[in-house]
C-alpha cells in the first residue's frame, strides 16, 4: 500500500468531506439524465471520503499514478474500517475498477440500476466516515459547526 505519514489537517480532511458531499448531489441530480457521470460523482464521493478518513489517521495516499493512489484509498480505507464493513468495501472496489474503466476506455456502460447502487453506496460510505470524523473529532468545534456532517 503506498501511504506516507503526514499531520492530518482538519481544514483539509473536512474539504474533502464537503466536496464529497457535493459530488453525492451531483450524482443525484444526474442520475436520471447520465447513468456514467453520476456513477462517476458517486464514486468520487466515496473516493473523496476515503482519503478524508486516511488523512484523519495521519497518513496520505502516494502513487506516481492516478490509478495507484485510488487502489490505495479503497485498501487502506478497508484497513482502517476493518473487517465489519468488508462488503462495503468491495462494493467500493468494485466501483473503482468500474469508473477507471469508464474514464480510460470508450464503451464502458453503466445501467441506471447501477447508478442508483452507486448512490446509496456512495451515501453509506460518506454516513460511515463522517460518523467517524464526528466521534474523532468530537472535541473540536469546526468539525461539528458544518451542518451536512452534523445531520448524517
Amino acid at each position: 500500500m503506498g501511504l506516507e505519514e503526514r499531520a492530518a489537517e482538519t481544514q483539509e480532511v473536512l474539504g474533502l468531506m464537503m466536496r464529497a458531499e457535493r459530488d453525492l448531489t451531483t450524482a443525484r441530480l444526474l442520475q436520471d439524465k447520465d447513468e456514467e457521470w453520476s456513477f462517476a460523482a458517486a464514486y468520487q464521493a466515496m473516493a473523496r471520503s476515503g482519503r478524508a478518513l486516511i488523512l484523519s489517521e495521519g497518513y496520505r495516499p502516494k502513487g506516481a499514478r492516478s490509478r495507484d493512489t485510488h487502489k490505495t484509498v479503497v485498501t487502506a480505507s478497508g484497513v482502517i474500517l476493518g473487517e465489519k464493513h468488508k462488503s462495503l468495501i468491495n462494493k467500493f472496489d468494485r466501483m473503482r475498477r468500474k469508473y477507471q474503466n469508464f474514464t480510460v476506455e470508450t464503451g464502458s456502460m453503466v445501467s441506471r440500476y447501477e447508478a442508483k447502487q452507486a448512490i446509496r453506496d456512495a451515501e453509506e460510505f460518506f454516513s460511515l466516515v463522517a460518523s467517524r470524523l464526528r466521534d474523532k473529532y468530537s472535541q473540536m468545534s469546526l468539525l461539528n459547526d458544518v451542518p451536512q456532517l452534523v445531520s448524517r
